[in-house]
């Protein structure tokens, strides 16, 4: 059987599943309820987890569900008053064809049938991109085609971040052309407010001690490879964590606590005794928010952090070889984020960093992204879900 066969059987299998699925639609839809996802049910975080609270906070009468792939894990948010199911469940399909409104970050499954009067809200969850997606990756796979083909009439709404997301990802990524609102990231209005308490919780749960002079560095890379076996640098290219930490301690008298969180879809870790392992923490921009450095490589996390005008640093020991595999919207060279292929060229940007000379370098980033963070993001988004009916 050719490839492009197998793609359309594929394709039209996946069609089928969905028209079958649609038995489910003999329920009525309940008018009340939400059901969230993030990162197909592996976390509770992002805009998803942002927006649900706001809801659960503001707005009465409504019922929340979380879909999960490990449920145990997320127990303590029955005490929020939250439903949990299943992501891998048949309860997890019904709930699908049945509640007025659904939030994701993420793309739901293909074979998932959605009735033209629910609310399917795509937060998506790259901010500020570096590395393509979709059709515009350096080797898109072949089913990209027939995948958006089948994705892209279901929604009813995709938030976008900035201009640039708007034309560059979802247009000519994902050549989706329907409704865009231009309200920015949910999960970023934190970064915009006086977040004292979330530092003070970060510190509490790592057990760190925080003084005057304690300060966090995360150090977030992406994946390699695929996103359903993605991996981590081999441990020669690795950045070297004691180096760096005897050259910022050398710089003033601080302390650093170290703080590794590798990407969803990343199998591999870091192996360092002076490595603290973040990856389980629940939610990556209270981590931005205590953190006072981000060292990364090709991860949107960067815009982020940015968002507050803090220092990111991008280690990228690979950058050839993923350029080449995978591609970016950008010159890396062109954003103002310093970077460096080696530890020894890592620790001269880090001995050379200028604030005045980065903080203008954002500023010009930013506009030239065309971005829409704000404080009020999340308000703006639930204001919206609330006035579709």
């Amino acid at each position: 059987m050719s490839s492009r066969i197998k793609l359309l059987f594929k394709y039209y299998v996946t069609l089928l599943i969905r028209n079958l699925l649609k038995i489910f639609w003999i329920i009525p839809i309940k008018n009340k309820e939400f059901l969230f996802l993030s990162f197909d049910g592996k976390q509770y975080s992002d805009s998803p987890k942002y927006i649900s609270e706001y809801l659960q906070e503001n707005v009465d009468g409504l019922e929340f569900t979380w879909a999960f792939n490990e449920i145990g894990k997320y127990d303590y948010l029955l005490n929020k008053g939250f439903k949990l199911i299943d992501r891998k469940s048949l309860l997890f399909i019904i709930t699908c064809t049945n509640v007025k409104y659904i939030v994701t970050n993420n793309y739901i499954p293909s074979y998932m049938p959605i009735r033209k009067s629910q609310i399917l809200l795509n937060t998506w969850h790259g901010g500020s991109p570096l590395k393509t997606v979709g059709f515009m990756e350096s080797n898109p796979d072949p089913y990209n085609v027939f995948y958006y083909k089948l994705q892209n009439d279901r929604y009813t709404a995709f938030l976008s971040s900035s201009v640039f997301v708007t034309e560059g990802v979802l247009m000519d990524s994902f050549h989706y052309y329907g409704q865009v609102l231009p309200y920015g990231m949910p999960r970023n209005s934190i970064l915009f407010t006086d977040h004292e308490d979330v530092i003070n919780k970060v510190y509490n749960y790592f057990n760190l001690s925080r003084s005057p002079n304690s300060k966090i560095i995360i150090y977030a890379p992406t994946f390699r490879g695929s996103a359903d076996e993605g991996f981590f640098l081999p441990q020669e290219q690795q950045l070297d964590i004691d180096g760096l930490l005897d050259i910022l301690e050398g710089i003033a008298e601080d302390h650093y606590y170290f703080l590794f969180r590798a990407h969803h879809a990343m199998a591999d870790s870091i192996s360092s005794n002076k490595a603290i392992i973040a990856t389980d923490y629940p939610d990556m921009q209270e981590l931005l928010c205590a953190a006072d450095i981000l060292i990364t490589d090709y991860s949107s996390c960067m815009g982020d952090m940015a968002l507050m005008k803090k220092p990111v640093f991008l280690y990228t020991p690979d950058l050839e070889d993923y350029l080449s595999s995978r591609g970016f919207y950008w010159d890396i060279y062109s954003l103002p984020f310093p970077i460096a292929k080696t530890n020894s060229s890592f620790f001269d940007v880090i001995k050379a960093f200028d604030v005045s000379e980065y903080e203008a370098g954002v500023q010009a980033y930013l506009d030239r992204l065309g971005s829409y963070e704000s404080a009020d993001s999340t308000q703006k988004a639930v204001e919206w879900i609330l006035n579709q009916k």
